[in-house]
């Protein structure tokens, strides 16, 4: 046998190796796929970790993998009432034991200390009911992580100490209803955080102490009536937090203690009609607060003890109707001509300035 030969023999078991393996990830995906539809929920559960362990040992197939285990969380499922009957109770914990155990083994693969990383990957949670959930410590590098059209609905999702590096997450259209989110102490370094559309009816969604490095984030045309949404101590470096055309008619929004570097608060276009909003000893240096075309007509702004340093506010065509803006307390170096022209000279009714 010539080299050609021998050579071209050798390629041809490299090909046929690989051609084998590929035929058994097919056939144990196939399998998994089968147990996540049965009907039995110890099967399903099995199912689930048949998948993440196939994810674990096929790189080329690992995205198809997590597609199937969030294909398996958007399948919907909903709480019976209390008191129903005992079969409908079962097969609801046993759907809610299989969504749990999904969740954390995509966390768990999301941690600092995983033995295979699943980071870079996308993941599409877009309508998934969620009562519960940790994701804390996970870092999301690159990707999409999608929670469109999700509802969160009486329960702790745990996102505290989680990374969002470059990564677009996306809860546009979203409900939170009576849970609490939790991105305490996150990081959120360039990317896009959305929350456009969102509505948020009692809970809190807490980013206290949260780390906001150029990113992005759009709470453009959100709701909220009731929620607690808490950004105290967070810390904003560049970048922008958009709640252009959000409808604020209760509950509290908390920048308490909050640091600005650089960044923009566009509220341009908003409508506060009841909300309280808590700048209490923020501080911004540089970039801006925008509250361009803004109505107010209920609530309260409250910038006690804020201290603003290169930084601007704008009212322009903004319109006060009920509401008190309150900058009594704030520091502006520069004077009061830090904010928009005309208006620091004849302040509307509602509008609080500190003495001239």
């Amino acid at each position: 046998m010539s080299d050609r030969e021998r050579r071209a023999a050798g390629a041809g078991g490299v090909r046929e190796q690989r051609d084998d393996r590929k035929r058994v990830f097919d056939r144990r995906f196939a399998r998994a796929v089968g147990r996540l539809g049965h009907a039995e929920a110890a099967v399903r559960l099995a199912g689930v970790y048949a998948m993440a362990g196939l994810a674990d040992e096929w790189r080329d197939g690992r995205q198809s993998c997590i597609d199937e285990l969030c294909a398996y969380l958007r399948t919907p499922y909903q709480p019976s009432p209390q008191g129903g009957p005992a079969a409908e109770q079962l097969t609801f914990g046993g759907r809610q034991e299989v969504h749990h155990t999904i969740i954390s083994i995509i966390t768990a693969h999301l941690r600092d200390n995983a033995r295979v990383s699943w980071r870079g990957h996308d993941f599409d949670f877009s309508g998934v009911r969620f009562d519960g959930g940790d994701f804390s410590g996970a870092m999301f590098s690159g990707g999409t992580v999608d929670f469109q059209n999700a509802t969160f609905s009486g329960a702790a999702v745990d996102f505290s100490g989680a990374t969002f590096a470059g990564a677009a997450v996306d809860f546009t259209r979203a409900e939170f209803s009576g849970a609490v989110i939790d991105f305490t102490g996150a990081t959120f370094s360039g990317g896009t955080l959305l929350f456009v559309a969102a509505v948020f009816s009692g809970g809190a969604v807490l980013f206290t102490g949260a780390e906001f490095s150029g990113a992005t984030v759009h709470v453009v045309a959100a709701v909220f009536s009731g929620a607690a949404v808490d950004l105290s101590d967070a810390t904003f470096s560049a970048g922008t937090v958009d709640f252009a055309g959000a409808e604020f008619s209760g509950g509290t929004v908390h920048f308490a203690g909050a640091e600005f570097a650089g960044a923009t608060i566009d509220f341009r276009g908003a409508e506060f009609s009841g909300a309280m909003f808590h700048f209490t000893g923020a501080a911004l240096s540089g970039g801006t607060i925008d509250f361009a075309g803004a109505e107010f007509s209920g609530g309260t702004v409250h910038f006690t003890d804020a201290t603003f340093s290169g930084a601007a506010v704008h009212f322009t065509h903004a319109t006060f109707s009920g509401a008190t803006i309150d900058f009594t307390d704030a520091t502006f170096s520069g004077g009061r001509a830090a904010l928009a022209a005309g208006i620091a000279a004849n302040p509307p009714a509602g509008l609080l300035l500190p003495p001239a």
